[in-house]
């Protein structure tokens, strides 16, 4: 039933999906990028009720919102009016989705809302939503008696595990195994890439769980990517001439940046080279809702890997590229980042396997973690690719690139953030937890920890002002998540300010449509 829903048939399954299917209890999947392992999940969820039961509720977890995004809408594919979405944005992304079904702005409000409210009411049997989305139970926000008692029994996909710090991944696995412990939850863990040290936390919160690997064969099959390092720095100008020259071939470019500030200064540079040649867009985390979700329309339509519509294009992007989001690009860009996410980011290469072999081009500058990594896992990174430098990569042996990347120090401080954010968690929050003793300071903490402040760029004021009477929720549109820190550090140096008449913080910075919210 399920494998008909998502376009399989049993002659076309991998070993792996098989195995999937007759798995109960936690699992761990790793298999290549491209590879189905959205469909093995799903066959994974539907074995694990008791026979003759209905299939158990399906948490589908996932970092990025575009990445949820996209989720909801493949799903949504498969289970008409069976998946729900929630994160801090998601109302407006249903939204938009109704107004570009022909919906009126009222009829889409309407539904968009009451799509919300289902999904939080527990009414739909699959939900797309963010780790943060369940940790909101275990500090204590609103109702959170309601929520935890939805993970009673439910399975739980969590997915591209690896794209999360270790202090926050301590969070969540402490989660999961407080819920695999009192709440009889399942969990599905997948990646196309898995560190050992992950793999370790993973058994020791989820206890008793079947480990699942694609067969080397597949592994083999799927290789479709060869190594290319590149001198000197993405941002320079021997390096926009590389990526100019490769667009102007008639080939889709993917070049990701490790800020946002930087994906912005490639924007400018390719745009500006590429005029009435190549469309180039941007895609980061700094937009607001109405140009992000137009963004993912267009990238999607473009690049997909499912589309009909597919023409070559340039995309600069964020880390929101590296999970879950089906698209095939000729090739890539990019600047040096840990092992594993530079795997994820490869994923997006070459996704239907129709070149023998697609290059994927890694910068050697800057060798440091630019604020967003840890340096030292970015110098090991380079060193691991020198040494495969114009080779296939077989994806069967990254596990043995990442145990020598994450040996000797690299390891050591990843247990210790890892081990520290846990007791300190497992202490305050898990530790005691009842129903009906809400924490206010632990509230605080929670916002102040994960969930982005929205505030509103200086030059659409006015347009808000028209539009909040009106159109409470489109309004909603116009505003830009930023970091807790960042409000901090904008508030003090005089770029906050109220908005007139009433309503969210105001940003003194510059913003437009192409280029997003910039500093």
């Amino acid at each position: 039933m399920v494998a008909e829903r998502v376009g399989l048939s049993p002659e076309s399954l991998y070993e792996h999906q098989r195995t999937c299917a007759t798995t109960r209890g936690s699992a761990v999947l790793v298999a290549p990028t491209g590879s189905g392992k959205t469909e093995s999940a799903l066959l994974w969820a539907s074995i694990q009720s008791d026979r003759g039961q209905i299939m158990p509720r399906l948490f589908y977890m996932l970092p990025y919102q575009a990445s949820m995004n996209a989720m909801y809408d493949r799903l949504q594919e498969a289970f008409p009016s069976q998946v729900g979405l929630e994160h801090s944005r998601s109302t407006l992304a249903l939204y938009r989705r109704l107004l570009e079904a022909d919906y009126t702005p009222a009829n889409a409000a309407r539904m968009a809302k009451w799509g919300r409210n289902l999904a939080r009411l527990n009414y739909l049997p699959l939900r797309v939503l963010s780790p943060y989305q369940l940790l909101k139970g275990v500090y204590r926000l609103k109702g959170y008696e309601s929520l935890l008692s939805d993970y009673f029994n439910a399975t739980v996909v969590l997915d591209e595990v690896h794209a999360y710090e270790p202090q926050r991944l301590a969070l969540i696995l402490a989660t999961a195994g407080y819920l695999r412990e009192y709440f009889n939850a399942s969990f599905f863990v997948m990646s196309a890439t898995l560190p050992p040290m992950i793999v370790n936390r993973l058994r020791e919160a989820l206890g008793d769980l079947s480990f699942i690997k694609a067969t080397p064969e597949l592994f083999r099959q799927f290789r479709r990517h060869v190594i290319k390092v590149l001198e000197g720095e993405i941002t320079s100008e021997g390096a926009v001439s590389v990526i100019v020259s490769e667009a102007r071939t008639g080939q889709s470019v993917l070049v990701c940046a490790n800020t946002v500030t930087r994906a912005q200064t490639l924007f400018e540079k390719l745009s500006s080279e590429l005029r009435g040649e190549v469309d180039v867009h941007l895609l980061h985390g700094r937009f607001n809702s109405r140009d992000r979700l137009e963004k993912e329309r267009i990238v999607r339509q473009s690049a997909g890997s499912q589309s009909t519509e597919r023409r070559p294009i340039v995309l600069v992007a964020t880390q929101v590229i590296e999970v879950s989001l089906d698209i095939d690009f000729d090739t890539i860009f990019t600047d040096p980042a840990p092992l594993e996410a530079l795997i994820q980011r490869f994923g997006r290469v070459n996704r239907r396997r129709l070149k023998q072999a697609s290059r994927v081009c890694v910068f050697r500058e800057p060798q440091n973690g630019q604020g967003i990594y840890d340096d030292d896992l970015v110098r090991a990174a380079i060193e691991s690719l020198d040494q495969n430098d114009g080779e296939f990569i077989n994806e069967d042996e990254i596990s043995s690139w990442l145990e020598r990347v994450y040996r000797g120090a690299n390891r050591d401080r990843w247990e210790e953030s890892y081990r520290k954010a846990y007791g300190l968690f497992y202490g305050g929050c898990l530790q005691t937890l009842r129903a009906f003793h809400s924490d206010d300071w632990l509230q605080r903490e929670f916002y102040r920890a994960f969930d982005a402040i929205e505030v509103l760029p200086a030059r659409l004021e006015h347009e808000y002002a028209k539009m909040k009477n009106d159109e409470p929720l489109k309004v909603q549109e116009l505003l830009v998540p930023i970091r807790y820190g960042r409000l901090c550090s904008l508030r003090s140096s005089g770029r906050i300010r109220e908005c007139v008449g009433g309503g969210p913080a105001v940003v003194e910075a510059e913003y437009d449509a192409e280029h997003g919210l910039r500093f």
